[in-house]
């Protein structure tokens, strides 16, 4: 069958770019698809192809899925495109599916009994949190054992060492205690994480030539889906399986990686070419799902990283030019959860509010949920409620109420200045009486020093008036008045939860009610999804991945939150910001014909001090430069000056050109300096010139 009368048997309607990638059946091919660009019905497509023009045998071709979703998807577009016959003999596994078969084979092959694999996950994060406790960490929360799990899981995926595992260093543990005591459980108990099963099909596939021989020969042909999210553990085993027919067609796009936090390994696509010369590296650059005006944005956008292959998405020509992005500028950061209550409440096409972290979204859950107003939400977690701040502003609201209670005051007292040994104070309210107040018993102990006592009073007076405050007006005089704002900075403490919880206080002014609030929305956000066929949807970003909404509102566009640091300063930094640039991105690409970015002007009443770059970077309404100023010849610098001057340039210094704006000095050959500007473009300048004339300085002295 020719592939003009396969298009017409099957009716398959594909652009130029996508009859190249269907028709690449041979030798590696890195298809880079961009959002929207029909990928999945290319892939469906290619197999067909590959069975009705091509004939190769069904049972020789692996299709390697990121999520079982996927390949249940997958196959049953198969089927309902090209019928049931050969359906059927199709492989698609996920990538832990693949390695269960490895490990399978193995098993019987070599007559052995492999691990179990440890499906249990409320009993791994049992073990973890017991492993927590036991090497430091004192009450270990559901967000640290999550932690901890996240790293283990990147530490196999990137395939660490055992030295580099103990230089991994987690803030609030003792990661590589916690570890390589965790891999010593589950090899006490014959047990495999799902983890573990990459690393030991790898291992395999390595020790034992002749089982990678036989999966080779089993499927000669290997088609991997969403190959920007696949880890350098997994890239290592696909690059095992196609080694010996290089049939290795990957399709991915890493403008579109956002798991790092998992492991993900983009890289494997910007070294394709390097790993397998001689690669076809094809695209597939026009999007159908959205407007031009929001294509034409994203694509500018998303062209200021450096780690990426050069492509540019263009919306399909018969798209509409649509409506312009728009940008909402609101009073103040509570003013959000408002606007977004008038949304739902009027919401008649499918419209997404999006984020970047789970937390975002409590307290406009909280006010639809006190409103009554239906909403789905595709992502539930309850960690913000047992995080360290939560937990201690609870306790410290909770003892407002009952200054009697020993243990409750026992948890938090150090952390409002009070340096007392722990010890000695559980020593003196040994013996309170059941009708005193923890301070009147203090203060009659007749154990502390004069300054302790004036601390206790001092206390003592702060939270008899905590009652006669707002719930809102508690926390800030907590962390302001009463010391506990201290103690966080000192902790170096994440403080994004703090937002959260002053934003649901203002939400529930009286502290009780606010209380028993904050139990029913742990409740609610920790619950099933009641809502899943609603229109107005809450998610975070991660988990929109794949979909699409007639609008989207992105949420929370502020320096300082997103991107948490729009300013970087080493190479660290630059990578983190162009993996939030990435996920911005994923999100704007999440719309069909409307597209709004929230941000606001004031925090809690108080100026906000940030703007938000990427909003001014989508928009294209970056600040214009200032112009350079006009020079008396008689002012310009001796060459002793210039000299002078240019020590003061070393990597890392920041910068600012009358031209570019600010940028980062990041080294210097000879008289040319290498800067990355802060439009996303390096550029080499001499850097004697561009002092002569007046063009650069350093920030700090602007």
């Amino acid at each position: 069958m020719t592939f003009s009368e396969w298009k017409r048997r099957f009716q398959i309607a594909l652009n130029p770019q996508q009859e190249a990638a269907v028709q690449a059946t041979e030798g590696p091919v890195l298809l880079l698809a961009v959002p929207g660009s029909g990928k999945t019905t290319v892939l469906v497509a290619r197999l067909g192809y590959m069975l009705y023009c091509k004939h190769i045998r069904p049972a020789n071709i692996l299709t390697v899925t990121y999520t079982k979703a996927a390949t249940k998807d997958m196959g049953e577009r198969f089927t309902a495109r090209f019928g049931e016959e050969h359906a059927a003999k199709l492989t698609f596994r996920t990538i832990n599916g693949l390695c269960a078969l490895v490990i399978g084979h193995y098993a019987r092959r070599k007559g052995t009994t492999p691990f179990a694999l440890a499906e249990d996950e409320g009993k791994l994060n049992g073990v973890v949190r017991e492993l927590l406790a036991r090497t430091g960490s004192s009450y270990p929360s559901e967000l640290q054992v999550k932690d901890a799990r996240t790293h283990i899981t990147y530490c196999k995926n990137m395939m660490l060492t055992e030295a580099e595992i103990h230089a991994h260093t987690v803030d609030g543990m003792d990661f590589p205690a916690v570890y390589f005591e965790y891999q010593d459980f589950l090899r006490r108990s014959r047990l495999m994480d799902y983890d573990d099963q990459m690393v030991f099909a790898h291992r395999i596939f390595r020790q034992y030539p002749d089982i990678l021989d036989h999966f080779q020969r089993r499927w000669p042909y290997l088609c991997v889906d969403e190959a920007q999210d696949t880890s350098k553990i997994q890239h290592a085993i696909l690059r095992q399986l196609a080694a010996k027919s290089r049939n290795l067609f990957m399709v991915g796009d890493e403008d579109q990686s956002i798991y790092g936090f998992r492991a993900a390994w983009p890289q494997a696509l910007l070294e394709f070419d390097q790993v397998f010369p001689g690669a076809q590296v094809l695209r597939m650059e026009t999007n159908y799902r959205s407007t031009h005006a929001i294509v034409d944005r994203a694509d500018a956008f998303i062209q200021r990283n450096e780690s990426r292959i050069p492509k540019h998405m263009h919306a399909d020509a018969q798209s509409p030019q649509g409506e312009p992005i728009r940008k909402i500028v609101l009073a103040d950061y509570n003013r959000q959860y408002n606007y977004l209550l008038k949304v739902a409440q009027n919401c008649a096409v499918p419209t997404a509010v999006l984020y970047r972290n789970n937390d975002s979204a409590l307290p406009l859950m909280d006010l639809l949920e006190q409103k009554g107003v239906p909403y789905a939400c595709r992502q539930r977690e309850g960690f913000f409620f047992t995080s360290p701040i939560v937990r201690d502003l609870t306790d410290m609201l909770e003892f407002a109420f009952d200054d009697g209670n020993r243990e409750l005051f026992l948890r938090f007292y150090y952390k409002l200045d009070l340096k007392v040994k722990k010890a000695l104070l559980a020593n003196l309210l040994r013996g309170k009486r059941e009708d005193q107040t923890v301070f009147e018993a203090l203060l009659e102990s007749g154990g502390l020093s004069g300054w302790q006592l004036g601390k206790v009073k001092a206390l003592q007076t702060h939270f008899s008036k905590l009652l006669r405050l707002t719930s809102f007006a508690s926390i800030q005089r907590l962390v302001r008045y009463m010391g506990y704002g201290d103690y966080l900075k000192e902790q170096h403490a994440d403080t994004s939860k703090l937002d959260i919880l002053l934003s649901l206080a203002n939400q529930t002014p009286e502290t009780g009610p606010f209380l028993l609030r904050l139990r029913e929305l742990k409740e609610a956000a920790e619950g099933p999804n009641r809502q899943p066929g609603c229109p107005f949807v809450l998610s975070t970003i991660h988990a929109s991945k794949g979909l699409e909404y007639d609008r989207v509102i992105l949420i929370d566009v502020q320096d300082g939150v997103f991107p948490a640091d729009p300013s970087p300063h080493t190479e660290a930094d630059r990578a983190a910001l162009e993996a939030e640039r990435r996920l911005f991105y994923v999100g704007a690409t999440r719309a069909r014909r409307q597209l709004e970015l929230l941000c606001w002007e004031n925090k809690f009443g108080e100026p906000s001090g940030a703007g938000s770059t990427f909003i001014s970077q989508l928009l294209g309404e970056e600040p214009r430069p200032e112009p350079e100023p006009e020079r008396n010849p008689a002012d310009t610098p001796t060459a002793d000056q210039i000299a002078v001057w240019e020590k003061d340039f070393i990597p890392g210094a920041e910068v600012i050109h009358n031209k570019f704006g600010r940028g980062l000095f990041r080294s210097r050959t000879g008289s040319i300096a290498v800067i990355a500007f802060r439009d996303g473009k390096v550029r080499k300048l001499d850097l004697p010139a561009c002092l002569r004339k007046g063009l650069i300085r350093l920030y700090y002295l602007s």
